[in-house]
């Protein structure tokens, strides 16, 4: 019989183990305002709304008046997983319709010499929910998990030549998580895959505070230059809720999980990347404006995951789960049409590499590389700006193997526990994601 005392810190890994896999390279949403989604989100160089709380505080500077934008973002994504070697329905499995809403608020005042302002966005984020929970056979990493980071973001932004704002700001953040996954253990004659525990864990970060950089350089009329930068953060989760289920039956195993039923708390802290985004954009032509942006994720900083149960008299639930996610760059090219005073068509395309090594993919959400393609319109009427766009996000079929064989790290080969919970997630992933966007925006 495996040990189950030792299983247990690979089920809390999956607390926070999704900081690695989202939408845009790991676990980032970098769709903040629904103009900018419909350029690809290839705005650091022009950003001219309320979005500018997120691509580029600078661009403040360049803003007239007073102006208020509400973004809302529909997210909707669709994940299917095929296990290594078999075709047979139980070793198949997909996500549920289901779609989450990514807000985008800023506003901003501009005095001439300095502008403020302050944003609202979610750039980390995460939901996942796996259909047919009792046989998909990645239920023991994670069948159903709900991550999402809110930033709050005041800055202000200093013209210091007509053509150069400098500006500085301050992104305070703060996560929620929400996670469901159960352990099994081979039993009886027949060594029979048995659920015998369910976990359900929650947990509620500390307030972060990290500085956010702004330029913005317009040198002439039709070229215009700007650089972004949010540092990276580390969410330190104090006391996270987790509660143990059996679903073993009556018996020997019952007895044998037992003693893990119950109530924890959980510490440990969760390593989110830097954002560097550098942008030129240039007026081909008085109704057409292009864009290029190169964005810098730090994921570095998700290096491993330290675990702390409380109680764990003897501490062997505590545990240290390595990541080693790697700084990416991901490439985004967008495009502004002005049809008339009134319309204007957005195009945008970006390709993003994945920072994720295949010995972290699994069910919680598999990265991978992908290419997003979106298209938008603007209407604008008096002191009004209406907006819609849509992004389809297609990730390339990616499977965690290597030479046949489930990858994992190093410090994880010797450990059979370890590498029992990497076998039943083994397979090739697949994943699209179709993201909505709408705004509403009005200069006061």
């Amino acid at each position: 019989m495996i040990n189950l005392s030792t299983r247990v810190p690979i089920v809390a890994c999956s607390l926070l183990l999704l900081a690695a896999s989202a939408m845009a390279g790991g676990f980032s949403i970098y769709e903040a305002g629904a103009k900018a989604t419909g350029m690809g989100c290839a705005v650091t160089a022009s950003v001219d709304d309320g979005s500018a709380m997120f691509y580029n505080i600078a661009g403040m500077s360049f803003m007239p008046g007073t102006m208020a934008d509400l973004n809302v973002m529909p997210v909707a994504p669709i994940m299917k997983y095929g296990a290594a070697g078999y075709n047979a329905p139980d070793f198949q499995g997909e996500t549920v319709s289901q779609s989450f809403i990514i807000p985008g608020l800023g506003v901003t005042h501009n005095t001439g010499k300095v502008a403020f302002g302050v944003g609202l966005s979610a750039p980390f984020g995460l939901g996942v929910e796996w259909d047919n929970p009792n046989q998909f056979p990645g239920r023991f990493t994670s069948y159903d998990v709900d991550l999402a980071t809110v930033y709050i973001t005041p800055a202000v932004s200093y013209l210091v030549t007509p053509e150069l704002s400098l500006a500085v700001g301050l992104d305070i953040a703060y996560q929620h998580i929400e996670l469901n996954r159960r352990v099994g253990q081979h039993y009886g004659a027949d060594n029979q895959l048995v659920d015998v525990l369910d976990v359900q864990l929650e947990g509620k970060s500390d307030l972060n505070f990290t500085p956010a950089l702004g330029l913005m350089y317009k040198p002439t009329p039709k070229l215009s230059l700007g650089v972004m930068y949010h540092h990276e953060k580390t969410m330190k989760y104090e006391d996270g809720d987790g509660t143990i289920t059996s679903l073993a039956p009556d018996g020997p195993l019952a007895d044998a999980v037992a003693p893990l039923v119950g109530e924890y708390a959980l510490s440990t802290e969760l390593g989110l990347p830097h954002m560097l985004s550098i942008g030129v954009g240039y007026q081909f032509h008085p109704r057409l404006y292009v864009e290029l942006d190169a964005v810098h994720f730090g994921w570095s900083n998700f290096d491993e995951l330290a675990l702390d149960f409380d109680p764990d008299p003897s501490g062997a639930l505590s545990s240290v789960i390595p990541e080693e996610y790697e700084d990416k760059w991901q490439f985004r090219l967008g495009m502004d049409y002005s049809v008339n005073d009134k319309w204007s068509l957005l195009a945008g395309y970006a390709r993003d590499e994945s920072p994720q090594p295949k010995a972290s993919m699994g069910a919680l959400l598999p990265d991978a590389s992908r290419n997003d393609f979106s298209l938008g319109a603007q209407y604008a009427t008096g002191s009004w700006r209406f907006t819609a766009s849509y992004m389809v996000v297609i990730g390339e079929a990616r499977d965690n193997l290597e030479d046949g064989r489930v990858a994992v790290f190093e410090e994880e080969a010797s450990d059979p526990e370890a590498v029992w919970e990497r076998q039943q997630q083994a397979g090739e992933y697949t994943n699209v994601a179709n993201i909505w966007a709408f705004g509403i925006g009005r200069q006061f």
